[in-house]
């Protein structure tokens, strides 16, 4: 396997042991999908594709990625829609003292 393969893999593994944590580092994550940025690009200037199999377990780990960074973003959302909420009624209930 090539390097950047290898590379990809590793920040594979600490992006996802972020995304899984209990608390979510974004700042963390955000430095990893930016190396994870870098690292593609990389690989796409490549003068040989990667081998087959480590690019689709590759495309594989991005998917799961994906998924979980939505369920974060959905999860973030569902907190500040809360929030919002709890502070308008705060407002509301401030206008009749």
């Amino acid at each position: 396997m090539s390097p950047l393969l290898v590379k990809l893999e590793r920040i594979d593994k600490h992006l996802l042991a972020v995304l899984t944590a209990d608390v979510v580092d974004d700042g963390e994550m955000a430095q990893l999908l930016n190396e994870r940025k870098h690292c593609l690009t990389d690989i796409t200037m490549l003068p040989e594709p990667p081998e087959k199999e480590a690019w689709s377990t590759a495309v594989s780990r991005t998917q799961q990625i994906m998924t979980l960074i939505k369920e974060h973003r959905d999860s973030a959302a569902a907190q500040a829609s809360r929030f919002i909420k709890g502070r308008k009624s705060v407002q509301l209930y401030k206008k009749f003292e």
